[in-house]
């Protein structure tokens, strides 16, 4: 496996924060087109392979390993939602697909950890069910918790115990209806002060009153044990609106009293929220964006039109106002294709909230990004780390990317904390970490401290040393904050994923948790002036010695440091006094082996990282 990186672009590493420059796709990148790929729930003929040597403990603080898995699917669209919940007194719950046994995955089942309020738990060893399973979700109710993930036929395998981190899990199957027993794809919350109420959205695996698949909600009022509503059609999302829906594309909002609300952002439908004032007694349907061809039969042939990736999140604000972050793409149906097509290199995160108006009447150009960035609606998009205008990916082809069928900027995470801050995670595709084939993704944040009227700077939230060779994915960010942001992802040296798309040989994948001080992600108006400018080293690779321009405005305390990629200090300059103007500061390979190197030129105590290399 390739481990070199490609050294032609400048680097932050840690809590990096950067411009606020978009640079448009090009029109070339933009028109390459692909089959889309309808959603999946299982593993096709997985190929044998050992541990991942790679694979890295010790974190960096405020991060944790909590597990891992070699089933790297965590969700076909959407970033899985709903597998993550923090509770107010500071303890936490986790899951995901756990499989380790990559020969069909006999093994794959929810993997599970819990934090006490001072530790995580050990990372598990196997599933909490006694059957296989998949794509878990999590919510607490009452005292206990409950998860409920799909079975392979049977429907949906319900676990739930009466003490949250500790003693035996219960188990029972809940069935779809007659004609559609197996239900596929859940996604839970609860709601109420003693979290009994639950709320859960699943899809049929076949055509199911008229729709080609068919999402139900169902509810229970004693915390999972019987439920009232089950196999419901919520008014606006029968056939007579809708062809049907794709596994993924939905997601909960944390509820607010008795309000619930989840969001819908198939490609091919309409993106609407369905909200609830009474605890899922009734529904309003709130449209986001009108899909020009909602009724679409999959056949018929279509204009190229911009549209959500399937990837959304939602979440209220303390007054009930409702912010929702998507993913954007492009769709279209050509003439005498088998299927439609998917855009790899459509990219950015749309942002809309209920103060905001509709995208209404099928305007096929309504979410392109550009027109979005004009308006203030696009949030998330790949940086441009240095500065020239265009993103520069390790090559232009898709084979140089991993395949998730969602936009380079994806996954959107969205919270909102009692000052209205609003918090963006993201997964997006990182100009400058690539492993000389393909490029990484990385978690980036951004924040809104005045509710989504205006938003600070991008922070590579796994831009440090150690995630130099990790694609960071799938994020799920928990329902509250305190003075950090609290998130989950899963995380391996290899882009793309083994069960899909690039069909990679299975390795294994870690699960962190990762806790981010609100203060590392830059708010609007706050960020901090800088009173220096910093040039990449020159020449790089090189052999001998490389130097950095430094241009101060004024006099300053500066030093260096050179890391290897374990992080041991090979090369420093001690702290001197810098005159204001233009500085030099030279590096010497004299002692340094070929290979990647990160250095640290560190400017009256705010340090800024890059990458070398040495030849």
């Amino acid at each position: 496996m390739k481990r070199l990186l490609l050294v032609s672009c400048i680097l932050a590493l840690g809590w990096s924060v950067n411009a606020q420059h978009y640079a448009p796709m090009s029109k070339q990148l933009k028109n390459i087109a692909i089959p889309d790929m309808k959603s999946v729930r299982e593993a096709v003929n997985p190929v044998e392979q050992t541990a991942n040597p790679y694979v890295r403990s010790g974190r960096v603080i405020n991060e944790f390993e909590i597990g891992s898995t070699f089933y790297d699917l965590q969700s076909n669209t959407s970033a899985p939602a709903n597998r993550f919940y923090r509770y107010a007194d500071g303890t936490m719950a986790a899951v995901w697909t756990r499989g380790m046994n990559t020969g069909g995955y006999a093994d794959r089942g929810t993997g599970y950890n819990y934090f006490n309020g001072a530790d995580w738990g050990a990372k598990p060893t196997a599933r909490i069910e006694t059957q296989r399973t998949g794509w878990p979700t999590y919510a607490p109710q009452g005292t206990g918790e409950l998860v409920i993930a799909h079975h392979n036929t049977a429907g949906l395998v319900v676990s739930r115990r009466d003490t949250r981190g500790s003693g035996p899990w219960s188990e029972y199957i809940l069935a779809g209806p007659a004609s559609a027993v197996d239900i596929s794809w859940p996604r839970m919350v609860s709601s109420g002060d003693d979290h009994m109420n639950i709320h859960m959205l699943s899809m049929t695996y076949v055509a199911y009153e008229g729709l080609d698949l068919a999402m139900l909600y169902y509810r229970s009022t004693d915390g999972g044990q019987t439920w009232d509503k089950q196999h419901q059609i919520l008014p606006g999302m029968a056939s007579d609106e809708y062809t049907g829906f794709s596994g993924d594309t939905y997601s909960w909002a944390d509820p607010r009293g008795d309000t619930i609300a989840f969001i819908v952002c198939d490609n091919w439908t309409d993106m609407f929220i369905m909200k609830s004032p009474d605890n899922g007694e009734n529904w309003e349907k709130i449209m986001v964006w009108e899909n020009p061809y909602p009724m679409w039969n999959g056949t018929e042939p279509t204009d190229t039109f911009y549209c959500p990736d399937g990837a959304a999140h939602l979440a209220f604000d303390r007054d009930g106002k409702l912010h929702v972050a998507f993913g954007v793409n492009r769709a279209m149906m050509e003439e005498g294709a088998t299927g439609p097509s998917w855009f790899p290199f459509v990219d950015g995160v749309g942002y809309w909230n209920e103060d905001m108006p509709a995208w209404l009447g099928g305007d096929v150009d309504a979410l392109n990004p550009d027109i979005l960035f004009e308006s203030g609606n696009l949030v998330g998009w790949m940086q441009d780390l240095n500065n020239n205008g265009q993103i520069d990916l390790v090559g232009t082809d898709v084979s140089n990317i991993g395949l998730y069928y969602v936009s380079p900027s994806s996954m959107p995470q969205i919270t909102v904390d009692e000052n209205n801050q609003v918090f963006l995670v993201y997964s997006g595709l990182t100009e400058g970490y690539d492993n000389g084939s393909q490029q990484y993704r990385h978690m980036w944040a951004r924040t809104s401290p005045d509710a989504g009227t205006t938003w600070g700077d991008f922070t590579d939230l796994t831009g440090d040393i150690l995630h130099l060779l990790d694609e960071c994915v799938f994020p799920t960010i928990a329902n509250s904050t305190n003075d950090q942001i609290h998130l989950i992802y899963q995380a391996d040296n290899e882009p793309g994923l083994a069960l899909r798309g690039d069909n990679d040989a299975p390795s294994e994948n870690v699960y962190y948790q990762l806790s981010v001080d609100k203060g590392d992600i830059v708010g609007a108006g706050n960020k901090p002036s800088s009173s220096f400018e910093l040039s990449q080293n020159y020449p790089n690779p090189f052999t001998g010695e490389s130097v950095i321009n430094l241009t101060l405005s004024k006099s300053s305390m500066v030093s260096l440091e050179v890391n290897d990629l374990t992080g041991r200090v090979v090369y420093a300059l001690p702290a001197a006094k810098l005159n204001a103007g233009v500085n030099m500061l030279t590096i010497s390979a004299n002692n340094l082996k070929t290979g990647v190197y990160v250095y640290s030129v560190i400017i009256n105590g705010e340090r800024i990282t890059r990458k070398m290399m040495v030849e």
